[in-house]
């Protein structure tokens, strides 16, 4: 049985940084996948995520949440790696 995990973070690298968590972020799904960990990154639409994901990602599904739109966003093959 595999692990999922979401990870819930304000910053990922590459995409937003401003500090340290930005790389922790970005570089543990890539590190836990060979254990099997199924791990998902939710961030915050900043424009320069947004931006990226209209380049790399597709959207799977689309919500109205507290009056507001919100788009579930996945890549279009297997780990996501911006640069």
């Amino acid at each position: 049985m595999s692990l999922r995990v979401l990870s819930v973070a304000s910053e990922c690298a590459p995409l937003v940084k401003t500090g340290g968590l930005a790389d922790v972020v970005g570089a543990l799904p890539a590190a836990l996948a060979p254990e099997g960990v199924d791990m998902r990154v939710l961030l915050p639409g900043y424009p320069a995520v947004m931006r990226a994901i209209a380049r790399h990602g597709t959207v799977m599904e689309e919500w109205n949440l507290f009056g507001g739109h919100a788009n579930l966003i996945a890549p279009r093959r297997g780990v996501c790696r911006f640069s």
